[in-house]
């Protein structure tokens, strides 16, 4: 059974920790719908985690203004207990102080994080959305739980305007009606010079 909520998501993420509760994120034709749901007790056959993943990691490899080498690396673990694999990940660009533009087909995934790099995994896709800013990355065989993945994104630079730039951060087991776990927001900081 689902019900909406009107909390702010700080008092949301405690209440459903506290109840035993899962948070979970659909996106409806009007933009994300959120709902708490009791774990295992979603009406017709949707899927969704049981423990959530967690975002456990995001850094940029430069936070120099202006910078093209750059890369944006999200990492990301799934529970032993998750109940579900990983089977996509959204990043939702936040309203930020100036636009990021990414090569979706230079996004690159592997197990592991940026300092104990495991195997190369293989994407089935990526969209990008440059209306929305909205990134959807798809994996060819989904993520098991227990396992930490890491996704990096390239973009065509880093951003002219200083400041704190944003992406919030979902999670989704595999199908068409499942539903996205809010991992939180992702901060890079960019600064006129800083590092190369």
């Amino acid at each position: 059974m689902t019900r909406p909520i009107s909390l702010g998501l700080g008092k949301i993420a405690g209440l459903a920790i506290a109840s035993g509760l899962v948070l979970t994120q659909s996106y409806g034709s009007f933009g994300p719908e959120m709902s708490i749901a009791e774990a295992g007790e979603l009406p017709g056959g949707v899927r969704f985690f049981s423990r959530p993943p967690q975002l456990v990691d995001s850094v940029t490899t430069f936070n120099a203004v202006s910078i093209p080498a750059a890369k944006y690396y999200f990492t990301i673990s799934l529970p032993e207990q998750a109940g579900e694999p990983l089977d996509r990940v959204v990043f939702q660009q936040q309203p930020n102080p100036d636009p990021i533009n990414f090569y979706p087909e230079q996004t690159f995934a592997f197990l592991g994080d940026r300092h104990n790099r495991g195997f190369q995994v293989a994407l089935e896709s990526v969209d990008w959305d440059r209306d929305t800013g909205k990134i959807t990355v798809t994996f060819a065989q989904t993520i098991s739980p227990g396992e930490t993945v890491t996704i990096g994104l390239k973009p065509w630079k880093n951003p002219d305007v200083p400041g704190v730039y944003q992406f919030r951060v979902f999670a989704l087991p595999p199908g068409e009606n499942s539903q996205a776990m809010d991992l939180g927001v992702a901060r890079f900081q960019f600064y006129r010079g800083g590092t190369w």
